[in-house]
């Protein structure tokens, strides 16, 4: 990808990163954790990035940044990841990615976290939708407005070798305008955590989306009161850090997916507008919940059982939408 001279040193730092990264022995302390998307403190569009989770992707970079994950079903089975940055708030990330294509669903998701829709290419009604949404900045890595702020790296095969910084969607973010925001709904309301000694001993969950073999999971660590990922019944991590994903909530949501007729590419659709059932994880317990998004642009709500919505502790919301929530296991 040809690069302008002013990101030639951005993208220089972005390849050495990655490359480093792969082959970099583990990290002696977990890494920083990620600021929460707490409501009423964010003046910033986030930076919303599609995220490769192709097995060829793997391990992905910055994913333990993000204050906020999606995870869904793309198509054939494998899932693609969505991951929320807070100006200001998260901290600076010099390689974010591998950078995937966009979906309608995702984009939805976006429109509700009035994000910069970061992403390369994607199915034509979601391409669609992302330019004309007026709630989202759309950046899109395939086309000439936005090619500029990502790069490819050799240590990696395309399509999953483009990858982003934060300092590079900084800059997107001033070429772009309309970076400020102001709208005191965005995010979650935040709680005070669980003390050490009301947490439980232990907890794990997992769940699948369409083939039973191919599982993702978490385990409570009551210490630290996080939850640690699991990708296939292993430490999941991150290649720059290479250490264990973690999450402070984790939310399975209950979605109706199905096949889009005709598509050439098995594409799906997936019904993230409305509501439906699904379970909250956090302080080493199972909350039952419903998830609401009553419009397109309307944020994503998640309420508990006697109506009140539901809180999240300070750090990482990681946000798994399955296709039936009997897929999910808790031990």
């Amino acid at each position: 990808m040809r690069t302008v001279p002013f990101l030639r040193a951005a993208a220089v730092l972005i390849a050495l990163t990655v490359i480093a990264s792969l082959a970099a022995p583990a990290a002696a302390a977990p890494p920083r954790a990620p600021a929460a998307f707490e409501r009423g403190t964010i003046t910033r569009r986030p930076y919303v990035v599609m995220i490769d989770n192709h097995p060829n992707a793997y391990p992905q970079t910055g994913l333990d940044q993000a204050a906020v994950v999606f995870e869904a079903l793309a198509e054939m089975g494998i899932t693609r990841f969505m991951a929320v940055y807070v100006p200001g708030v998260s901290p600076d990330i010099p390689s974010i990615g591998p950078v995937r294509s966009a979906r309608l669903y995702f984009v939805r998701w976006a429109m509700g976290m009035h994000g910069m829709y970061i992403h390369a290419g994607g199915a034509p009604d979601a391409l669609k939708r992302a330019r004309e949404a007026s709630e989202i900045i759309d950046v899109d890595a395939l086309a000439r407005s936005g090619g500029a702020y990502f790069t490819r790296i050799r240590a990696r095969k395309a399509p999953h070798n483009l990858y982003t910084s934060t300092a590079r969607l900084e800059q997107a973010a001033a070429r772009f305008g309309n970076a400020a925001i102001n709208d005191p709904e965005l995010g979650f309301l935040i709680k005070a955590e669980a003390p050490p000694d009301q947490r439980p001993a232990a907890q794990e969950l997992d769940y699948f989306f369409i083939y039973r073999q191919d599982t993702a999971g978490w385990t409570y660590d009551p210490a630290g009161n996080v939850y640690l990922r699991l990708r296939r019944g292993k430490p999941a991590i991150d290649a720059a850090t290479r250490q264990q994903l973690r999450a402070s909530n984790v939310v399975v949501i209950e979605v109706q997916e199905r096949p889009i007729p005709g598509d050439p590419k098995g594409r799906i659709q997936q019904d993230v507008v409305g509501s439906g059932p699904g379970v909250l994880f956090q302080d080493g317990m199972a909350h039952d919940i419903t998830w609401r998004k009553d419009s397109e642009a309307a944020p994503l709500r998640f309420y508990l059982a006697d109506g009140s919505e539901a809180a999240m502790n300070p750090g990482q919301v990681w946000i798994a939408a399955v296709p039936k929530l009997s897929n999910l296991t808790v031990k």
